[in-house]
């Protein structure tokens, strides 16, 4: 199986890794706050484009991707056809941004009682839908990479990382699933009501993050370099 990868796909495979780890860092950062949601990032001027730009290249690299030939002994879903599903599901996230309000910030707030909303934004609850579904879509098809994909053939010694990074995936999509459900038919007032979405998308893109840098042999690398480093003195 290891010969039917192209070299490429290491170096996209780190790639995507590195964007998951920044993403949820650098956009606070670049705001100077936390928001409800990494997509309400989208409405700050910095943040907004750090946040296209990060989403945008998780698409254009998932597409990119081809990773191994199915195995159709034991597979129905080929490594190219789930990371395509993501990467596009990723640049939906990007053209149709989630709803301009609830964002946690005053200033986004009043902004979207104006018509000058920045770039595209919108307050639409239908594109705000279809920004959602397509941002579950994209977590839950990097944490199917993580956890089923990244664990086929025999175990490079990382297969328990990946499985538990796949699994932290799901579980935190679940959790917003049922924190939504808990502020629309139960109760608004509840201890993480304000950022609850933020947090468990942190949980999510971090540990998909980390899986991928691994796969991709980052800390081969780091060890090569560090070798190398040593050598020289």
């Amino acid at each position: 199986m290891k010969s039917n990868l192209q070299h490429s796909d290491y170096r996209i495979r780190k790639l995507i890794g590195t964007l998951g780890l920044l993403l949820p860092i650098v956009l606070p950062i670049a705001k100077g706050e936390f928001l409800a949601s990494i997509s309400h990032y989208y409405y700050h001027t910095l943040s907004s484009l750090i946040f296209i730009i990060i989403l945008s290249s998780f698409g254009l690299f998932l597409l990119s991707y081809r990773g191994y030939k199915i195995d159709t002994s034991t597979e129905k879903i080929s490594d190219d056809f789930l990371t395509n599903i993501g990467g596009l599901a990723a640049l939906i996230v990007v053209l149709i941004p989630t709803c301009c309000y609830d964002s946690g910030n005053e200033a986004i707030e009043k902004l979207c009682n104006t018509p000058l909303e920045p770039l595209f934004g919108h307050i639409d609850k239908t594109f705000s839908t279809i920004h959602l579904v397509a941002a579950g879509v994209f977590i839950l098809c990097m944490g199917w990479m993580s956890r089923f994909k990244f664990t086929r053939g025999s175990d490079d010694g990382n297969h328990k990382l990946y499985k538990c990074c796949g699994n932290t995936v799901f579980v935190s999509v679940a959790l917003i699933i049922i924190c939504i459900v808990i502020e629309k038919w139960i109760t608004k007032e509840f201890i993480i009501h304000d950022y609850y979405v933020y947090i468990f998308e942190t949980t999510a893109v971090i540990p998909f993050g980390i899986s991928w840098l691994v796969k991709g042999k980052a800390i081969d690398d780091i060890r090569g370099m560090t070798n190398r480093m040593f050598k020289r003195k």
